[in-house]
C-alpha cells in the first residue's frame, strides 16, 4: 500500500472531507490533497515528501506506528 491510498481509505473510513483530514494532521489543503493524489505537484513536477514531523501526525492520528508510515512513503517513492 501506499501512503496516498492510506490516507485516502483513512479518511474515508472516518467520513471526513478533505479539508476536514488536512486540519486533522495540520497542513493546508492544497498540500493534503497532493498527498493523497501521489504526491506530485503540479507546479513543479516533482514528488512531494512530508516531512517526519507531518508523518508522526498522520501516524498519531490513524493509530499507526511512525515505521509504518515511513513503510507507506518509502512505497509511494518506489513508484
Amino acid at each position: 500500500m501506499k501512503l496516498s491510498e492510506y490516507l485516502k481509505a483513512e479518511r474515508k473510513k472516518r467520513c471526513l472531507k478533505q479539508a476536514e483530514m488536512c486540519k486533522k494532521i495540520g497542513v493546508n489543503r492544497s498540500t493534503y490533497c497532493t498527498y493523497e493524489k501521489g504526491w506530485i505537484n503540479p507546479k513543479r513536477q516533482k514528488k512531494v515528501r512530508p516531512s517526519l514531523a507531518t508523518a508522526k501526525r498522520i501516524a498519531k492520528f490513524t493509530g499507526a506506528s511512525v515505521e509504518y508510515i515511513a513503510e507507506l512513503i518509502d512505497n509511494e517513492e518506489r513508484e
